[in-house]
């Protein structure tokens, strides 16, 4: 047989100690559980052997070995997740030819549910597992292998043996032979570059791994070596990223007192127009558009994409819901919290962007904050969806959007930003000015992380912002995480010697309230906002528009609108799944709003010096 280029990853399973730190071993929240699993398998050695000798079919060839077995039946299983992003993605749908045997006889198995192998191990010590998986989805929580690279999420790849996570495990990289470089958080096994280690199953799939011949640039921040692996081509400055990467590690490690890395990689995935990152125990997947780090304002962008998911090392990877781990690989993992975990994130990685001085605080107020604060009253969900109930829902509404998503849901993200910044004012205010947010995140990392090695409940996180602020936070909780009371704006920017005005208040502007698309010449709606002149004038989703007051139209048809006045009666004419209608629908005026934050000219001196200890310049 001809020798075909190969690409193989082999990973053994060892029983090793004194492998990664304490700080970096996910399951030590429950030292027990790790201690008691790791006497019963001390030992089964389990190895994965992944192989795609066509990397361009995009498949990788998987042979999982399982030795020293004492047991009747095995149960394999493959995550239907991945932790940090709340949507059941179902992995498995991707494993194809599934086969056992215990050396070159086949192995009777069947499969008992989506995730679930459960193979006849009876007299059995070894055992020999093969399966492929379809890689073709390019995102930050999936796997992608082309002939230029393999880009590999753990939880979309590898399988377990249930009741075996703990075990430590050996990565042996065998390279496509066109791949010179290998980029992961995982840790070299003795200097050696193809050969890695993770302490258990929890950090080998929370250990994104690029292959391919893409860039690697090193510098060091707070002591600790980072890495940027960069794949595709870019207009970006590495210079430039270099330094704001060391700002971004310098500005966050102040908030905590410490990093808790010993090494931390960027993996950057240049594409035409995607763009997202996704955190991880030691470093993170980001995607970004190729041709947008120029301008600066563009660029910006990518640096507060970096701060957030940096941020992650310490909220959410540390700091964490106490539902958010260890991690049930086979279920949803329900929480209330998402608001902080997000939330909370989504604050500090553009306010962090004004104290490290990278912007202006005219631009964080008003185009970051207020940005958000817009949302919030632009979004019609916000008055039906609680901070809370979003973050619970995640699983079924926040990721898995539709026609309808604004008018019913919010986003934890966003509004879980306003929210934070009007925490931070208010702590700032009743302790005036001794305390702030940053004591608040600094002692759930210390107290909850650090300390008790545990998450929070919904309860905790309230008792602690409330013994940080020294008062009761109930109503703003009731009203503002459980409730969908709209936000104050003003009474809280009052505290700093802000106020914010809508310089849409009293103007008049006709609006139909729907959104549109040119689909094959064709007009079509693609959403319609509650309480609108649309929604009550029985324009649907899926209608085609054909004409506007007896004229023609097209996707310029909002220009028709503009012509009228609020209060006066448009006439279409769609069609309706080929059944043409005549609708006369009111149009009503614009609910829009367009803030800005200005400084209160009568604001007195404890407001300017709280402003100041806020927006780190003179009032």
């Amino acid at each position: 047989m001809k020798n075909l280029p190969l690409f193989i990853l082999t990973i053994v399973l060892i029983n090793f100690t004194d492998f990664m730190k304490t700080k970096d071993e996910i399951r030590s929240y429950d030292n027990n559980k790790l201690t008691k699993t790791a006497e019963v398998a001390k030992d089964v050695t389990i190895s994965y052997t992944l192989g795609m000798p066509e990397p361009h079919t995009h498949y990788v060839e998987v042979t999982m070995q399982i030795n020293n077995l004492n047991q009747e039946e095995t149960d394999l299983k493959m995550p239907v997740w991945t932790p940090g992003s709340y949507l059941v993605r179902e992995f498995p749908k991707s494993v194809e030819d599934f086969t056992a045997s215990n050396g070159r006889k086949a192995t009777d198995f069947k499969k008992i549910a989506k995730h679930t192998w459960r193979i006849n191990t009876k007299d059995i010590s070894d055992l020999t597992i093969k399966y492929k998986v379809y890689a073709y989805e390019l995102s930050v929580r999936t796997s992608y292998v082309t002939s230029d690279k393999a880009y590999l999420n753990g939880t979309s790849i590898f399988m377990y043996v249930d009741d075996r996570v703990d075990l430590p495990c050996t990565i042996n990289v065998e390279p496509f032979t066109k791949w010179k470089q290998i980029s992961t958080g995982l840790s070299m096994d003795n200097g050696h570059k193809w050969t890695l280690k993770a302490p258990n199953y929890d950090v080998l799939v929370d250990s994104p791994i690029l292959i391919g011949n893409h860039d690697i640039y090193e510098f060091t921040a707070v002591g600790i070596p980072h890495y940027i692996a960069i794949d595709g081509e870019g207009n970006y400055d590495v210079e430039q990223m270099k330094k704001d990467f060391i700002k971004i590690a310098e500005v966050e490690t102040a908030l905590f007192d410490e990093n808790p890395c010993e090494t931390y990689t960027y993996i950057i995935l240049n594409t035409e127009s995607s763009y997202g990152g996704l955190e991880h125990l030691n470093s993170t997947s980001l995607i970004f558009p190729r041709w947008k780090y120029q301008p600066e304002s563009s660029y910006m962008r990518f640096v507060s994409l970096a701060a957030h998911e940096y941020f992650h090392l310490w909220n959410v990877k540390r700091i964490r819901a106490k539902e958010l781990g260890p991690f049930d690989y086979q279920n949803e993992n329900y929480t209330q919290l998402l608001w902080v975990m997000e939330g909370f994130t989504s604050y500090y990685d553009e306010y962090l962007l004004r104290r490290g001085e990278w912007i202006g605080s005219e631009q964080y107020l008003n185009n970051m904050l207020t940005s958000v604060f817009e949302y919030c009253d632009n979004t019609p969900g916000a008055e039906v969806q609680s901070l809370t109930a979003a973050s619970f829902d995640a699983w079924i509404k926040y990721y898995r959007k539709n026609e309808n998503t604004n008018n019913c849901c919010v986003s934890y993200y966003q509004k879980g930003a306003a929210v934070t910044a009007l925490l931070d004012l208010t702590i700032r205010h009743e302790t005036k000015g001794e305390k702030s947010l940053d004591d608040v995140i600094h002692y759930l990392y210390h107290h909850y992380y650090k300390e008790l090695n545990r998450g929070f409940t919904d309860a905790e996180m309230q008792e602690t912002l409330e013994t940080i602020a020294g008062t009761s936070l109930q109503e703003f909780f009731d009203d503002y995480i459980y409730g969908t009371e709209p936000l104050d704006y003003n009474k809280y920017l009052n505290y700093v010697g802000l106020e914010i005005t809508n310089s849409n208040a009293g103007n008049e502007s006709p609006y139909l309230g729907a959104s549109t698309k040119e689909e094959d010449g064709k007009l079509i709606v693609t959403s319609i906002t509650r309480n609108s002149a649309a929604w009550h004038g029985d324009l649907n989703v899926h209608d085609e528009i054909i004409a506007i007051n007896g004229y023609r139209t097209n996707e310029k048809w909002s220009r028709h609108i503009k012509t009228q006045n609020v209060g006066d009666e448009v006439e279409l004419i769609i069609n309706r799944d080929g059944k043409l209608r005549t609708l006369k629908i009111t149009l009503g005026n614009n609910p829009k709003v367009n803030f800005n934050i200005t400084k209160k000219e009568n604001a007195t001196s404890d407001q300017k010096k709280l402003y100041e200890d806020w927006m780190n310049e003179k009032f």
